[in-house]
């Protein structure tokens, strides 16, 4: 590997990368670049790329009392992936994590890619949880799924359940009472390493500067005037598939359909949109999420491993 540090010009050549190994999950170079650009305060990271290959290694910033977990990622070209190779570049994640005080080194791997999965087992790493994810046709099932829609916002309207998007309503009283939902409802997701709370103004940044995201596509639900849930898909630019970003609902509104109600109308609007396929993910244990999934008639797809090495 001749390996040099990314920069900003190379975001396209690593979108065009990550396409050729996921063909079937494009990515957009657009996103890559705010990826870049958008890392959690107080997080580090290492970027390293050639012709063929992309390494990246980070953290967040390192929290008294809790472990210290790192992330590892390595693209290597289909045309040009070896063992050795794709093990150089996970090598080289690890010793930086080691040299940053990293305890655990995490990956996440396509179930499919039996490859990697042969190479990070004979490291040491086994895996620790298990993200699901599942597609949706919108052509086939169009006519099915917006009929659900209409239904569940005539089931909102009857509930007192209001289900309207943040456009023109992005003030900052609105945001921060969707900020504290989000983070919120974040703390339900299963996880094995900490989740990260951004503070409000990195939160607003993260989410409105993504080019995927849009105000007239954030989906909120209100009860006599009281943020109950939010649900948005997110529209990668030049290429990619729609994929649902979050859905949460605050605790004391839960049981009254309203998940299901706010992902009804994304989808439909999706489908407004023009979407032809529609994806989304959830922790192999978050059953509520997964039974609306299977209930709107998304098929399960090729699931990512989440595996952990103890560095030390």
């Amino acid at each position: 590997m001749q390996l040099r540090p990314a920069i900003a010009d190379d975001a396209r050549a690593v979108a065009d990368l990550e396409t050729a190994r996921t063909p079937d999950e494009p990515r957009s170079a657009a996103m890559i670049a705010y990826w870049w650009t958008h890392m959690p305060e107080g997080a580090r990271w290492l970027r390293l790329v050639d012709q063929h290959v992309y390494v990246e290694a980070s953290h967040d910033a390192w929290v008294k009392g809790e472990r210290r977990f790192g992330w590892v990622w390595v693209t290597v070209h289909p045309d040009a992936w070896t063992a050795d190779l794709y093990r150089a570049g996970v090598e080289r994640c690890e010793s930086w994590l080691l040299q940053e005080a990293a305890q655990v080194a995490s990956v996440e791997v396509r179930e499919d890619f039996a490859r990697e999965l042969d190479v990070l087992a004979g490291l040491g790493y086994r895996e620790e949880r298990r993200e699901r994810f599942w597609e949706l046709d919108l052509v086939g099932r169009r006519e099915v799924l917006l009929a659900a829609a209409e239904r569940s916002r005539a089931e909102m309207r009857r509930l007192g359940v209001e289900l309207v998007t943040l456009e023109g309503a992005d003030d900052e009283s609105t945001l921060r009472q969707v900020f504290e939902l989000d983070v919120a409802t974040t703390q339900d997701v299963p996880t094995t390493v900490p989740i990260y709370r951004p503070s409000f103004e990195e939160w607003r940044r993260n989410y409105f500067e993504n080019p995927a995201i849009r105000l007239d596509r954030f989906w909120v639900a209100r009860v006599e005037g009281e943020l109950a849930g939010m649900s948005l898909i997110a529209f990668p630019p030049e290429r990619g598939v729609p994929s649902t970003e979050f859905t949460g609902v605050a605790a004391k509104f839960r049981g009254r359909g309203i998940a299901r109600a706010l992902k009804y109308q994304t989808v439909a609007q999706a489908i407004a949109i023009g979407a032809t396929r529609l994806r989304t993910d959830n922790d192999s244990t978050n059953a509520p999420i997964l039974h609306i999934n299977a209930e709107m008639g998304y098929v399960p797809i090729t699931p990512y491993l989440e595996l952990h090495r103890d560095l030390r």
